[in-house]
């Protein structure tokens, strides 16, 4: 079962399902892309969003502006692709990343996965069990 099947099944009840399809179609992406969870935190600090995340981090987890996600991207290709995988809007998109990124990276960091530079710490979660714990957060 991939992470997109998980997500319809563990979303059917959420208050968001968008939000949820979102959170799926993110953690499949960075699976599929170097550097992963990592990545997108490097991708943060280096489109000086590093005050985000170092806010993330700490337990500040309340949604961004999707323009500053999009900046922290560092463009619109992850959204893009979000969008391709999910058959969302690029708009939807972008509001689902807005909720889903600060809590990702706030349950990596703090779970000691990732440090907030995003050099990976410790074991990495297995992806269903981040999924799940992002989907409880999304509720």
């Amino acid at each position: 079962m991939g992470i997109l099947d998980m997500v319809e099944s563990m979303a059917a009840g959420s208050a968001n399902p968008d939000h949820a399809k979102v959170a799926g179609g993110l953690l499949q992406e960075l699976q599929d892309r170097p550097g992963g969870i990592g990545g997108l935190l490097q991708s943060f600090q280096q489109n000086g969003m590093g005050g985000l995340v170092q806010e993330w981090s700490g337990g500040q987890t309340q949604p961004v502006s999707t323009s500053a996600v999009e900046s922290g991207l560092g463009g619109s290709v992850i959204i893009d692709s979000i969008a391709q995988r999910t058959g969302l809007s690029p708009t939807v998109v972008k509001s689902g990343l807005a909720v889903a990124v600060p809590l990702l990276i706030h349950h990596m960091v703090s779970n000691n996965h990732v440090d907030p530079s995003g050099q990976p710490i410790g074991a990495q979660p297995e992806a269903g069990n981040l999924l799940q714990s992002l989907l409880s957060r999304l509720a």
